[in-house]
């Protein structure tokens, strides 16, 4: 029979679930202050791309070197998501009798930001440019890269798609999100982020 050794593909597979989750615990640790969701985002997103291109090791010790060097430009681009996503929730919430096109506008705005944000942590980790540009680039690339773009948006929102639904959905929906829900959702997005991305290297972004 043969022996099993740390270099077997089982525990070198449960190795990289397991870097997988604790990627996901330091991610809501370093988020639970809010204000630090941008430079965590923004972690998340530059071990999750090294991961997936086989360029990654050290999956904490590369997190939270990531934090330091990011929190700048990442709590930037998270103020303007936060600002703009506050002032989109409060016309959803209480300006439903704005007139139906005021309301269509809110929504495409609305999808305007779902699509943004899925690209702009992941460029900001991937790619060093202005807080301006990044952005720029992140529209762009939604609608050149238009399905890709719906499922990660889709992805992006399963959080607060659960907390809409209620109570019960989202006490059953924790427990996963707290262990690897946001580890999973990350790790599709890079999947389809590292043939995205592979497409405009070279390119200035």
């Amino acid at each position: 029979m043969k022996k099993l050794t740390i270099e077997h593909p089982f525990f070198e597979f449960m190795g990289r679930i397991g870097d997988w989750m604790i990627l996901n615990v330091l991610f809501l640790l370093t988020s639970l202050p809010v204000i630090t969701i941008g430079m965590s985002a923004t972690a998340f997103y530059r071990v999750g791309l090294r991961r997936v291109r086989g360029e990654s090791r050290y999956a904490a010790r590369e997190y939270l070197q990531a934090c330091r060097e990011e929190w700048k430009q990442g709590t930037k681009l998270w103020l303007f998501f936060l600002a703009a996503g506050s002032v989109l929730l409060f016309d959803i919430l209480y300006g439903k009798n704005l007139g139906r096109l005021l309301n269509i506008g809110v929504g495409i705005l609305a999808a305007l930001w779902c699509f943004t944000i899925s690209y702009a942590f992941p460029l900001q980790a991937r790619f060093q440019n202005s807080v301006r540009n990044t952005l720029a680039n992140a529209l762009r690339l939604a609608f050149r890269n238009f399905p890709a773009t719906l499922v990660m948006a889709a992805l992006n929102s399963l959080p607060a798609v659960c907390v809409a639904a209620g109570a019960f959905y989202t006490m059953v929906a924790m427990p996963l999100f707290c262990v690897a829900g946001f580890s999973c959702i990350v790790w599709i997005n890079c999947l389809l982020l590292t043939r995205i991305f592979q497409k405009i290297e070279g390119e200035e972004v």
